[in-house]
């Protein structure tokens, strides 16, 4: 195990880059992860260790929950406190810094079926509600969740801690056309409703969300683009009080994907 104590270490600087920049994760084919658990689950998910960072006391304390990355990480290194420090992205940060190899794209992507579950993002702005709509998935089960290029990137810092390995437990696909998308879904027998007040939305408590459905879900400020949305079979709301303000979008996802999988 090599010991690096420079803040300026070069591969100090390219975990900081991996972490900060979309562009920079897509050449590379890395992504980065931080903390134990996150770092754990990355690798328990198949994704292949590059690199591993670990402070002198992290290294102990982890010692059996790392033990596997520590033989299967084709580089190691033991950081200062200092380095941590400057590589981290949370407040109390764990020691435990990760770069991997991201999955494969056939292995990551969403299969269509006709009595799948499925979610739709549409140009969504906060990696937060990505990364809870990601948790929230996972834990309910639905079969696959695309989003839109515009969305925040799944490998993102922020992403990964939200969704609390979440992104690792489903499948994932961004869709350069979500128009050609729905209709793809449409003429595999797949229901595709969009969350959005029109005129002729039905409400959620109307509609049965069992098998063979998906359900896109629009930006946070504008909602779903004029043309994806005619591009859906109908329209759906959450039923609300008159006086309420509108849900977050991850919230809405929720409530959605709660009846989908009732």
């Amino acid at each position: 195990m090599q010991t690096i104590t420079s803040r300026d270490n070069s591969q100090v600087k390219n975990y900081i880059q991996l972490a900060s920049s979309r562009k920079e994760r897509a050449a590379q084919g890395q992504f980065v992860t931080e903390g134990c658990k996150l770092t754990r689950e990355a690798y328990d998910a198949g994704c292949v260790p590059a690199t591993l960072f670990v402070t002198k006391s992290a290294a102990e304390k982890y010692s059996q929950e790392l033990e596997e990355i520590f033989l299967s990480a084709q580089n190691i290194y033991e950081i200062s406190d200092s380095v941590s420090q400057k590589m981290t992205q949370t407040v109390t940060p764990q020691g435990v810094f990760g770069i991997f190899h991201m999955l494969d794209k056939e292995r990551q992507d969403v299969k269509i079926n006709d009595n799948g579950r499925y979610l739709l993002l549409s140009s969504l702005q906060d990696p937060g509600n990505i990364g809870t709509i990601l948790r929230t998935a996972a834990a309910l089960g639905i079969d696959g969740i695309f989003l839109s290029s515009d969305c925040p990137d799944i490998y993102s810092p922020k992403v990964l801690r939200c969704t609390m390995g979440g992104v690792f437990k489903l499948p994932v696909t961004v869709s350069l056309d979500l128009r050609q998308l729905i209709s793809r879904l449409k003429n595999a027998g797949i229901t595709v409703y969009a969350a959005a007040l029109t005129d002729d939305a039905v409400s959620l408590k109307d509609v049965c969300l069992g098998s063979g459905c998906a359900v896109v879900i629009g930006n946070e400020g504008n909602g779903i683009r004029g043309d994806v949305l005619a591009e859906c079979s109908r329209a759906l709301i959450i039923p609300m009080r008159p006086d309420s303000e509108s849900l977050n979008a991850a919230m809405a996802a929720g409530i959605i994907m709660w009846e989908m999988t009732k």
